[in-house]
């Protein structure tokens, strides 16, 4: 999927960039979603129901995602992505043969999740695992809290 075009990107809500394409929206994980989630009673919830709304307002469709799905891959790749920061964050401390291997597999984690594509089952080949985990929304949600 293609990434982000900042030109036409949405900063509306809490400076989260957000682009809207056909079937398709981006999300930036950038520390504007992180300091959002990190925010007592702000959720990725809240964001999803922004997105599907906004996304119906500028395309004239409605997105044929649900809000607990696109949620989920909200916090699924954001919590992935500030894990990998951790994780480099202390590749100095390991021997360096490991280092090199853990710095290398966290920047693949990176550059895989600094933008959060989201799209239709039809153009998303992901989308069946954000769909299946809604199954689980309910434990998800409670163990996140206020974030989700």
């Amino acid at each position: 999927m293609s990434h982000t075009n900042e030109k036409n990107a949405d900063k509306n809500f809490e400076k989260i960039t957000i682009t809207y394409c056909d079937r398709l929206v981006q999300i930036t994980c950038d520390d504007a979603l992180k300091n959002y989630l990190e925010e007592p009673g702000n959720g990725a919830l809240r964001l999803s129901i922004y997105i599907l709304e906004e996304y119906k307002n500028r395309r004239r469709s409605e997105l044929k995602i649900s809000k607990d799905s696109l949620a989920i891959e909200i916090l699924a790749h954001t919590y992935v992505d500030t894990f990998s920061e951790a994780v480099s964050s202390i590749g100095d401390r390991l021997p360096p043969v490991l280092s090199k291997a853990v710095l290398t597999l966290m920047e693949q984690i990176h550059t895989h999740t600094e933008i959060i594509d989201c799209g239709e089952s039809d153009i998303d080949n992901n989308r069946w695992i954000w769909n299946g985990l809604t199954v689980f929304k309910k434990i998800i949600y409670t163990a996140l809290g206020d974030h989700a």
